[in-house]
């Protein structure tokens, strides 16, 4: 034992020694496309697998503004509505008021902070490239995502609408820099439910007394045997008891499948184009105004009937199944900005006469008139205005509804 722990002790001191003499043959050097970033004596840190760089010094050459506070050993940079925040000795990042965990914490090294590398390019918009031969790690722009933006004007009045997806996944970011822009040049941010309040306790309350049944009945009695059993066995993939969902109506029960869905796909509502910007909007105290209301998007789906909701439940489970996910076509369109694929997508939701009437048909029109509102305020103020992009398109769309009214809008 003691010849064992002898030869791995040298072992340990032999690669220490070799690693740190080609560290100092050929230290890491960093590019943001093809410019060599210049750290000077300030090298690279490589700790727990994680690369930590000098904070100021990248970020600023990635174009944001740096600030430090010294009492609370906080490093930020903001940049087009991007805000990351770093603790030093704390493992975790605040990007836009959501924190982030970290496998290495920043730290302070002869007074200058050092941060985890590719926390701040993914966030950035970044993809980070290793070419081991070379020492280099290279920050490569990712492609932004084209997004649906319409423009509409009156008389010095604005309403920008950005048809939007209610769940995304990190490589939908960055956006274009236009759709930014334009939530930056306006005075009020407008959704249609403010989702930031969905853990508020009356809000949760209200989720609990819509979505479950008081009338003494329970899933099995409203579903079929065949979909009740596929639940179960979702449930106990998922570590779940099968049966810990059986008071809950099939529109709650299908949102939960969906979930589970998307969160195997790496998909988040957290990271929602909606909740993008409410969480700039809050950062900023940016006025935020709603279309609709959660517990209107909750009474609706309550209201669906039996049949619809069990519909709704069985395509949760075959998407669940399926390999290929339909949120991934829908993340391409959007990212792309298809807006024919747009169009074909909403045109298939009036296959259904309940489901089109109910999400679409009977929300657009007084969204509409909320919008012309909104156009027609004689304050002259600017509104980003962020709805479902299935709401943009179509017979009865967004848009196709305000050029009816004479106004002309405009694809940004």
């Amino acid at each position: 034992m003691r010849k064992f722990l002898s030869l791995f002790l040298s072992l340990a001191l032999l690669f220490s020694f070799v690693s740190s003499v080609q560290a100092e043959a050929k230290p890491i050097s960093i590019w943001v496309g093809d410019e060599q970033v210049q750290l000077g004596s300030l090298q690279p840190i490589m700790e727990k697998g994680t690369t930590l760089v000098p904070a100021k010094l990248v970020l600023q050459k990635l174009n944001f503004q740096v600030t430090w506070d010294q009492k609370s050993k906080v490093i930020t940079g903001k940049k087009d509505g991007l805000v990351l925040s770093f603790q030093i000795d704390h493992l975790g990042a605040i990007v836009n008021n959501t924190e982030q965990g970290l496998l290495a914490a920043p730290k302070l090294v002869k007074g200058i902070a050092y941060i985890p590398l590719r926390t701040v390019s993914e966030a950035a918009g970044y993809e980070i490239v290793w070419n081991k031969e070379q020492q280099s790690i290279a920050l490569q722009a990712k492609a932004t995502s084209q997004g649906f933006l319409w423009k509409v004007e009156k008389a010095g009045s604005t309403v920008y609408l950005l048809g939007s997806i209610h769940i995304a996944s990190k490589a939908m970011y960055p956006l274009r820099s236009e759709i930014q822009k334009a939530y930056e040049a306006s005075d009020y941010l407008v959704v249609e439910a403010d989702i930031s309040k969905m853990n508020d306790a009356d809000v949760q309350q209200l989720v609990l007394d819509l979505s479950v049944y008081k009338d003494q009945t329970t899933l099995k009695d409203h579903i079929s045997a065949d979909a009740y059993q596929k639940i179960g066995d979702i449930l106990e993939e998922n570590g779940l008891e099968p049966n810990v969902l059986d008071t809950y109506k099939p529109w709650s029960v299908s949102s939960s499948i969906d979930y589970l869905s998307s969160s195997q796909s790496g998909y988040d509502a957290g990271i929602g184009i909606d909740a993008h910007f409410l969480q700039q909007a809050i950062a900023n105290n940016k006025p935020i105004l709603e279309l609709e209301s959660i517990e209107y998007q909750l009474q609706m789906f309550n209201r669906f009937s039996d049949k619809l909701q069990e519909e709704m439940l069985l395509s949760s489970i075959a998407s669940y199944y399926t390999e290929d996910s339909s949120i991934d076509h829908l993340t391409e369109l959007w990212t792309t900005g298809n807006e024919e694929q747009l169009l074909e997508l909403t045109d298939s939701t009036s296959a259904n006469e309940e489901l089109n009437k109910a999400l679409l048909t009977d929300r657009n029109a007084p969204m509409v008139d909320k919008i012309t509102g909104y156009l027609n305020d004689s304050t002259n103020k600017t509104y980003f205005v962020v709805v479902g992009a299935a709401h943009m398109l179509g017979e009865n769309g967004i848009v196709p509804l305000l050029e009816k009214k004479g106004f002309a809008v405009t694809r940004q």
